[in-house]
């Protein structure tokens, strides 16, 4: 049945020239089904002027915000594909009140590569890696104490507790740690399945030798670690942050005596993105910066390409795809 209804509607793929070899492979492997497809690498606004996305019924965007207007200049819009977990930009509400669906990349793989690459910064960081390969790379021996510091018997805050959250918490059993959670729908008490307990946002600031946001960005975490936060947490403390850039306020980071008071950032997101090459971040002692690919494993890229495709054709049978954000 998908096979048969896929050859009945125009799907359209969009998103910055980044993406270009997961949408291209994304076309072909559509094309190869029957699907009738335009793929745009420019933006979004090029192709919501194309007079073929009048006939667009079903949208996959990277990236690239989307709003009500730009939907109402497709009326047989039926669905917008996004092929990643995060979905920012996407007025979802806007495409409820449209009749128009929105689903994303829900899939293990995601939220368990993630999970697994704030461990990695995590342990990176306490035990100091890139200070021990300059040494090695510039054939000198380390002077004075050492500085690499294990994981046991520290506390680790985690801010959310969604999906790649609860992946991280459950990978720190074992580890002999304490884990703090702060979550805006559970206040307080034991965390489900886990040795971890819910605190308030100050308290975790406080008591936590690393602190790991893993949030959605929304205007209720919009720069949720602003300076004053930032100052808050612990003396010597580790910020890791793979979620989004603007859950912290980036420019505060920069401060001496922010920047000061922290051990180590591992960065893998940026509140402009790519990270300019004037930004002060770049010079700060004592960072890890990955340009937002650190989780962009095979099995990852793999699993979002797969359900990408599932869901594009059960939109075009006028199904719901179970990642559906406004069913």
């Amino acid at each position: 049945m998908a096979g048969r209804s896929a050859r009945q509607g125009l799907v359209a793929l969009c998103g910055p020239p980044m993406t270009g070899g997961f949408l291209r492979q994304l076309t072909d492997e559509l094309q190869a089904r029957g699907v009738n497809c335009l793929l745009n690498l420019d933006s979004l606004d090029a192709l919501s002027a194309d007079e073929r996305f009048r006939d667009v019924r079903v949208l996959v965007l990277l990236v690239f915000p989307c709003t009500g207007e730009v939907m109402d200049r497709a009326p047989s819009l039926r669905a917008i594909i996004v092929p990643s977990l995060g979905y920012e930009g996407i007025d979802v509400e806007a495409a409820a009140r449209r009749g128009v669906l929105v689903a994303n990349g829900l899939v293990s793989e995601n939220f368990d590569t993630v999970a697994e690459a704030a461990f990695l910064f995590m342990l990176m960081a306490l035990y100091d890696v890139h200070a021990a390969e300059r040494r090695l790379r510039e054939g000198v021996r380390r002077s004075g104490p050492p500085t690499a510091r294990m994981l046991r018997g520290k506390t680790v805050g985690v801010i959310g507790y969604g999906n790649i959250a609860r992946a991280f918490i459950r990978r720190l059993r074992n580890w002999g740690t304490s884990v703090l959670v702060h979550s805006r729908s559970r206040r307080e008490g034991a965390v489900p399945d886990a040795d971890a307990v819910f605190v308030e946002l100050d308290e975790l600031l406080r008591r936590s030798d690393v602190v790991v946001p893993l949030t959605p960005l929304n205007p209720t975490t919009q720069h949720l670690l602003d300076r004053a936060r930032l100052m808050a947490m612990r003396e010597g403390a580790i910020l890791v942050n793979l979620s989004r850039g603007g859950v912290i306020e980036e420019a505060a980071l920069a401060d001496p005596a922010v920047a000061g008071r922290l051990r180590t950032l591992a960065l893998d997101v940026f509140e402009e993105e790519p990270l300019p090459m004037a930004s002060p971040l770049r010079d700060l002692p004592n960072t890890i910066l990955t340009g937002h690919d650190i989780a962009q494993t095979v099995e990852n890229i793999e699993a979002l390409r797969r359900k990408a495709i599932d869901n594009v054709l059960v939109a075009l049978a006028g199904g719901t795809p179970d990642t559906t954000l406004n069913a």
